[in-house]
């Protein structure tokens, strides 16, 4: 100004020009002078730092060692001197990262990105001007993962039951292992590198990315009852980490095996004069399953229901009543064992048990008295006089009879073995009408000796001297010893039923007897009208006429005829000739579904023949995991509630068979078809042969609708 003071006209800028140079002029109007200027701009603190471009999101593995280069950061300040000077601090790195003086961020101590995957540091740059301008970064650092951890089982070891009728397919278990990692480090794959016991096919697999553990083979308790499974969970990383855990599966009983007996059948043999509370026979049954379903209850019954024993727990049979060979040598038993399991299963076996001849009946002779007449005058030493008979209800050599004469007699011999006696002398003699008494002996060749001592049969000898001319008398005469109760199988051709004699006391044709039946049932029986030899001729069938009585007429040849008749019954002894048979060809049923387990059907088969022939047992094969038969009752029933939504219909066979000999059984097949709730058909069919049994399931309102995806 025109005081010579210079001021400035604007702000000055150190950092846009830093130096002035100009001139100025000194006048008084006259004279002038001149003068140059030099003005130096002095720098003060007025500019902050300025970070330069850089990327504020930083990655770094996990692992890497104290000292690694995170990133770097450069801030720039355009004073001077101190007020330029940058120095740089950061916060947030948490002792694992720091910055240096360069503006190099490093680590501190070695990450971990499964303890902290995300660091947010700030970076100041501060001057060193008064007072001091900064500025601050942010950065985000992201801890890269790496395979660092194997997956990690819930479990270290897992136990699972499962009943041994387990549905192929159905999940045992879910396995689950975790791995800390990310990304495809922490996929986890599932598989099985070891069973024990080894089977040929794996029993189990295991789903590779769920880890549910599956049944894929038939478990069979009784072969193994425990599992060993060691699954391996490995990670996606490379190299892949992994773990194990072990998985026991223990097999759980299921009553799927019947009681099994040492053979199909059992032949006893027994003396008859057994005591009452006598052991019999002890009989061994297995039971490959265990506990309640290997405990066997037993039963025994006769076809006939005379059984005079009874069937011990223990399997032991004894006798509870009274057994006499000579009223019944053979008794055929059924004896079936039960289990105690639910449902329980069970098993038959036949028992004949045969009595053994006791020699406890003494010979017994067919008449009380014999008598015979002697002609003196033509009498010769060895002529045939009478024939004696005895029978003994006993076998063997029980039953082999020898003939003697009570008292020593010097007119007669008796054959010890035939019972024929003859004249022993010319009774030379004998000078008048004489009646002659002897008495005969029968006695067996049992231990010990059993004689007819009791009853023995009187002989009156009537000796004559005149002619007598005989008449004819005395009718045929059968034995009251003859045994006229007879039985005969069924389907036998040319059965000998045996020889039925009768005697008569005449001579000559007056003693010659004829037989002949008064009904042979159109020629099915015949006789020999000579000896009485009894045949039949045709086969019998029981189913057509179980009994036959005959009536054997004995006629001598005198003039006029006489007569007499023995009647025999005859019982046909069944033979297991006729299957079982259903009285109808087709049943049908309805069975809603969810209901609990029930009886739906009672198929009962009948067989024409009797006894243990007629004894029908029932069984099924396919689908026995939802359906069971009574093994003797023939009904059909549910094991478990059906679901219409999962198995509509249902295919097996059942078979109705009884346990004779052959054995002999008809099968249906059981077929199911579906039905729609709309238009339900309900029908259930069972037959012989190639009709068909269905089972439907009938629906009950339990879903509602469901859409195919929940969001559109």
């Amino acid at each position: 100004d025109d005081k010579g003071v210079i001021s400035t006209k604007t702000e000055l800028d150190y950092e846009s020009q830093r130096n002035y140079t100009f001139s100025i002029s000194l006048s008084d109007g006259s004279t002038t002078d001149y003068a140059t200027v030099f003005i130096r701009v002095t720098d003060i603190n007025d500019n902050s730092p300025v970070f330069g471009t850089t990327n504020t999101t930083i990655a770094i593995p996990e692992n890497e060692p104290a000292g690694t280069k995170v990133t770097s950061v450069s801030a720039t300040d355009a004073d001077e001197g101190f007020n330029g000077l940058v120095v740089y601090t950061l916060k947030g790195g948490e002792g694992e990262m720091d910055i240096d003086s360069s503006g190099f961020i490093l680590l501190e101590k070695v990450l971990d990105r499964e303890e902290q995957g995300f660091y947010h540091l700030t970076v100041i740059a501060s001057d060193q001007g008064q007072p001091v301008q900064s500025t601050a970064l942010n950065l985000t650092v992201v801890v890269d993962d790496v395979n660092d951890n194997s997956p990690v089982f819930s479990s270290s070891r897992y136990e699972v039951k499962v009943p041994e009728d387990q549905e192929l397919g159905s999940v045992l278990l879910t396995l689950s292992a975790t791995d800390r990692d990310a990304g495809a480090n922490a996929l986890v794959t599932y598989q099985i590198v070891d069973q024990r016991p080894q089977t040929s096919s794996p029993v189990f697999l295991v789903n590779s990315s769920t880890g549910q553990l599956s049944l894929s083979q038939q478990l069979d308790y009784e072969t193994i009852n425990e599992f060993e499974v060691r699954v391996e969970a490995s990670d996606g990383g490379q190299p892949s980490l992994s773990n194990e855990t072990l998985v026991v599966v223990r097999v759980e009983d299921v009553n799927d095996n019947p009681p099994e007996f040492s053979q199909a059948a059992y032949d006893v043999f027994v003396f008859e004069n057994h005591q009452k509370g006598s052991p019999v026979y002890t009989f061994s049954v297995a039971d490959k399953d265990e506990v309640e379903n290997a405990q066997i209850t037993y039963y025994l019954s006769a076809e006939d229901e005379d059984n005079p024993y009874t069937i011990q727990q223990d399997g032991t049979i004894v006798v509870t009543g009274s057994v006499d060979r000579e009223s019944k040598e053979k008794y055929e038993l059924l004896l079936v064992a039960s289990d105690n399991g639910a449902p329980p299963r069970q098993n038959f076996t036949q028992v004949s048990i045969q009595l053994l001849d006791v020699n406890d009946n003494p010979p017994q002779f067919t008449r009380a008295q014999y008598s015979a007449s002697i002609r003196v005058a033509t009498a010769k030493e060895g002529e045939f006089v009478l024939l004696v008979s005895a029978t003994d209800l006993d076998l063997g050599n029980n039953a082999v009879i020898s003939y003697s004469l009570m008292n020593q007699s010097d007119d007669f011999h008796i054959n010890n073995g035939t019972g024929e006696i003859t004249l022993s002398s010319n009774l030379d003699h004998i000078t008048a009408d004489t009646v002659v008494t002897l008495t005969v002996v029968a006695t067996d060749h049992g231990v010990p000796q059993l004689t007819s001592n009791g009853k023995p049969p009187f002989i009156l000898f009537f000796f004559s001297f005149p002619t007598v001319e005989d008449i004819n008398d005395n009718p045929p005469v059968f034995s009251p010893w003859i045994q006229t109760n007879l039985s005969a199988p069924e389907n036998a051709p040319d059965l000998d039923l045996g020889t039925f004699s009768a005697t008569d006391l005449d001579i000559g044709d007056n003693a010659l007897i004829s037989y002949s039946l008064q009904d042979d049932f159109a020629g099915t029986f015949h006789i020999n009208s000579s000896t009485g030899k009894l045949m039949t001729k045709k086969s019998l069938d029981r189913e057509v006429m179980d009994r036959y009585e005959l009536k054997i007429m004995a006629t001598d040849s005198g003039e006029p005829p006489q007569s007499a008749s023995l009647v025999l019954s005859v019982a046909v002894e069944d033979v297991n000739d006729n299957p079982p048979v259903f009285p109808q060809k087709s049943y049908s049923v309805a069975v809603r579904e969810n209901e609990p387990p029930h009886v739906i059907l009672s198929a009962v088969a009948t067989d024409e023949d009797i006894g243990y022939n007629a004894i029908i047992h029932y069984t099924i094969t396919g689908d026995t995991t939802s359906f069971y038969v009574g093994e003797l009752s023939g009904d059909i029933a549910t094991l478990q509630p059906l679901d219409y939504e999962s198995h509509s219909q249902y295919m097996f066979t059942l078979k109705a068979f009884n346990p004779g000999e052959p054995l002999l059984q008809d099968t249906a097949n059981i077929t199911g078809s579906s039905t729609s709730p709309q238009n339900i058909n309900l029908r259930e069919y069972f037959s012989i042969c190639d009709d068909s049994f269905s089972v439907t399931v009938e629906d009950v309102n339990e879903e509602g609708p469901v859409f195919d995806q929940s969001s559109y």
